[in-house]
């Protein structure tokens, strides 16, 4: 059975994920960012689905990229309530928390749009957009594979790095031996992306998409109390965080 996440329609969802990005952009206090990026934990540990491996995997680059961010704005930051000193650099108290203030919207809008891509079909996608809301074919197209290509690209990383450590007998020695391993995955991904993207164009131009001027569809959305309520809650919380934060 899918998760609740799973099974809300694609408008609904997107606005909450509207919501969400525009409260947390707009409010610059600590207690609504912490307070939405735990409901979005929330959100995401009930209603995504996802496995211990992925969460995992998920937290792990959450917290790569977030510690040096707030590291960096830490330091750069102003302030004049000095807290702690390391290495001749002052870390004051507004500036930490201005820091954590901004790593918690950026997660926010991170992980919002990792859940928003990995619950979302991208042919409800493209139903939402050019039959429901009279979106270019296009701009439809475009937006379901970039959704699709999200997923595919992460375990195709995810398959190329574990075959270079299969194949890596002895741990990289130095630090020309990891660039050089850097170097050789980030070109292997690149063209598996390239290829994946030629792959699409060829079925595309074959298929003669754009040819017609109309294009039909067998899948429907269905709008459901629970994609309802799920996107007056949102615009509610939203709509609080604009006038209270």
């Amino acid at each position: 059975m899918q998760a609740w996440l799973n099974r809300i329609d694609p408008i609904t969802k997107g606005i909450w994920l509207f919501g969400t990005g525009l409260a947390v952009m707009i409010s610059m206090k600590l207690n609504w960012q912490l307070g939405w990026f735990l409901s979005l934990l929330i959100i995401g540990v009930t209603g995504a689905g996802w496995s211990g491996a992925r969460w995992r995997a998920v937290l792990i680059l959450l917290l790569g990229f977030a510690l040096p961010l707030f590291l960096f704005q830490c330091l750069v930051l102003p302030g004049t309530k000095i807290r702690l000193t390391i290495l001749g650099l002052n870390l004051t108290e507004e500036a930490c928390r201005t820091s954590l203030t901004l790593t918690l919207r950026a997660l926010t809008l991170f992980l919002s749009s990792l859940l928003y891509a990995t619950t979302t079909e991208p042919r409800d996608v493209v139903t939402a957009l050019s039959h429901h809301l009279r979106l270019p074919n296009r701009f439809a197209f475009a937006v379901a594979i970039a959704l699709r290509f999200v997923p595919l690209l992460a375990e195709e990383a995810r398959n190329i790095r574990e075959a270079q450590r299969m194949r890596q007998l002895t741990a990289p020695q130095g630090i020309g031996e990891r660039m050089r391993l850097a170097g050789q995955y980030v070109a292997a991904v690149t063209s598996s992306a390239m290829r994946r993207v030629q792959n699409v164009a060829t079925a595309m131009e074959v298929k003669q998409f754009g040819a017609t001027a109309a294009r039909t569809s067998w899948r429907t959305l269905r709008f459901t109390a629970l994609g309802i309520s799920f996107a007056t809650a949102a615009v509610g919380a939203m709509t609080a965080t604009i006038l209270l934060g």
